[in-house]
């Protein structure tokens, strides 16, 4: 409830700036979103899933790099797409206030993987949420959309910060422990996630930074308000979502008790995804004119594809989390690259025609078509395995027989 309390929130600031008409903000807030979680991921890796998943080195390793490498790469490079954009129309103010966003949700990043790690998600939940309604009453009050949510980010990485360093076994504070070498060794260490964090920012970002390209900030402000609800309804199935894999990741570091893996939250999330994404689809029409007043007609369509992949987008989430969680990193980063290249493919087809209705059609169609995959794989491993054990094993005496069907035969 909390998590969904989170994504609503994050859709309701969205709305409300929209029908404040503050659309340039919201394309500048898209557009450094878009590019910094490209760099971001480029300079990290997977060190962000490897912190949650991997061992006591791995995670001082991680620490060092997002502290010492990370940051100043992030804070350089969001000067450089803001001054790239500022050029095209954008805000410059609202691009760098989208820029410190980033940082700082990067780094309370870590604190919410210690969270996750100690199976604190009720507190990790009350921060985000609190934060969340700062920025509601900050965006309320007057200030501009990004400004709301930078205050908002660096409260969230504080209040992430004082509750993860609570308790016997909580971790260093943020500045402490930190090493060069380690966090050179972190590149080495996450490789296995490099190609998944990339595969999954170019899955989450590609529609807006494609249709910049080839729309002004008008267009990419409308279609970027709805790529941000699309992204907040997401983020509450993935909350979800990390649950089990925290379970499975703390079994397989021997972390506590051994706690047993349901598919509850799994079928939650999907269940709730599917309702989410229904109401979605029947109120797409009321929600783009009269809720966020956007001023361009399809926008309701836009919305409706999105919401469509939302069921679609859990099924494969959950696949890839869990084999996270198992260690498995191949197969989610098999999964998370076929779903990049597949959109990245119904991009480029549509290269000189794309409008906001292609992108977000791209985005649905890639996601139903591999979870459609998904599903048929595992029916058919299901068909497979009951037909294997449809067969009774025959007694000793039966089997020596068997084997010799010319004395059968005689007899």
């Amino acid at each position: 409830m909390s998590s969904l309390v989170s994504g609503l929130l994050n859709a309701g600031i969205l709305a409300y700036s929209a029908r404040q008409g503050q659309t340039a903000e919201i394309a500048a807030y898209s557009v450094m979103t878009a590019a910094l979680t490209w760099v971001a991921n480029l300079v990290m890796g997977g060190s962000s899933l490897l912190y949650v998943s991997g061992n006591d080195e791995e995670r001082r390793a991680a620490h060092s790099q997002r502290i010492l490498v990370a940051v100043p790469a992030m804070a350089t490079a969001a000067l450089v797409i803001a001054a790239l954009y500022a050029g095209q129309g954008y805000g410059l103010a609202a691009l760098i206030s989208a820029g410190g966003v980033m940082i700082f949700n990067s780094l309370a990043d870590l604190r919410f993987g210690d969270l996750a790690r100690q199976m604190r998600f009720i507190a990790a939940s009350v921060a985000i949420t609190g934060t969340r309604l700062l920025s509601v009453v900050l965006l309320v009050s007057g200030a501009p959309l990004t400004t709301a949510l930078l205050v908002g980010a660096a409260a969230y990485l504080l209040s992430t910060e004082i509750l993860a360093c609570r308790g016997a076994d909580a971790p260093p504070a943020m500045w402490r422990g930190l090493s060069p070498r380690a966090a050179g060794r972190a590149f080495r260490l996450s490789r296995p996630l490099f190609i998944y964090s990339l595969a999954e920012a170019f899955t989450g970002r590609a529609s807006t930074i494609a249709l910049s390209l080839v729309a002004g900030p008008h267009v990419v402000g409308c279609y970027g308000a709805l790529v941000n609800i699309y992204q907040a309804l997401v983020a509450v199935t993935f909350s979800g979502l990390r649950v089990p894999m925290a379970i499975r990741t703390r079994r397989r570091h021997n972390l506590g008790p051994t706690m047993a893996i349901s598919r509850e939250s799994e079928v939650i999330a999907i269940i709730g995804a599917t309702v989410i994404a229904a109401g979605v689809i029947v109120a797409a029409p009321w929600l783009t004119t009269s809720l966020l007043s956007l001023p361009i007609p399809e926008s309701a369509l836009w919305l409706q594809l999105l919401a469509l992949a939302l069921p679609f987008t859990t099924v494969n989430r959950a696949y890839t989390l869990n084999r996270i969680g198992d260690g498995n990193y191949t197969a989610a980063t098999r999964l998370a690259l076929s779903i990049g290249l597949l959109l990245g493919g119904a991009l480029l087809v549509q290269a000189t025609t794309l409008g906001p209705t292609g992108a977000a059609a791209a985005t649905a169609v890639t996601e139903i078509l591999v979870a459609g995959i998904l599903v048929l794989a595992a029916v058919s491993r299901r068909y497979r395995r009951r037909g294997s054990h449809r067969r009774t094993p025959l007694a000793p005496e039966q089997e020596r027989h068997r084997a010799r069907p010319v004395d059968l035969i005689g007899r």
